[in-house]
């Protein structure tokens, strides 16, 4: 399955550029077969997934959350769950991913001073972010050597604001994603492929 795992619409993120709607379309047009919404510090309810679902049946759209915590930011894959938005520490949110079987990503860690700090200190989602549109490719690279060095996977992921930020980075899986909280599984126990593919070490 052509997976995105981190998105944002005008629903609930400000700075978004296309609606739920636009997004929606241009991923099913690129052959994506799931996707989860990620905005900012807001989740989606189950009954608006359900209801965006119904639109684009050929595409199974999942909940999520980006959360903001002081310069890291936090992914939650798989809930709609709000009582998420009143952590405010990193290790609080890995407990409760945890315990509920969501998958936490630390997202575009090295875009900026500080972003990967939780990691000095010992604290470790489940997957670190690699390619996407918000990280050149050396801070990519810098991220999956963190990643190796840690033992934590690595995810491609759009950070997509808007429709053209779309179908340039993503992960795909032989098993299809029926439930929210299958993607944990799938990543940790690496059954996905990041596309693009890391280009070969220059020798």
């Amino acid at each position: 399955m052509k997976i995105e795992l981190h998105l944002h619409t005008t629903r609930y993120s400000p700075c978004a550029r296309a609606t739920p709607e636009q997004m929606m379309q241009r991923l099913v047009a690129a052959g994506y077969e799931a996707v989860y919404i990620t905005e900012h510090d807001a989740v989606w309810r189950a009954d608006e997934l359900a209801e965006l679902g119904e639109k684009f049946p050929s595409l199974r759209i999942f909940g999520g959350v980006e959360l903001t915590i002081g310069a890291h930011h936090l992914l939650v894959l798989g809930t709609s769950d709000p009582t998420y938005l009143d952590l405010h520490e990193e290790s609080a949110v890995l407990d409760k991913a945890r315990a509920a079987g969501h998958l936490t990503i630390l997202a575009h860690p090295f875009r900026w001073d500080g972003g990967a700090g939780m990691l000095e200190i010992g604290m470790r989602p489940d997957a670190l972010e690699a390619r996407t549109n918000n990280h050149d490719e050396p801070a990519a690279q810098r991220a999956r050597r963190v990643a190796s060095e840690l033992g934590l996977k690595v995810v491609n992921s759009s950070d997509a604001h808007d429709v053209d930020a779309l179908d340039k980075f993503w992960v795909e899986t032989a098993a299809p994603i029926t439930a929210a909280e299958d993607i944990r599984d799938v990543i940790l126990n690496g059954a996905y492929e990041l596309q693009p593919q890391p280009a070969a070490p220059k020798q």
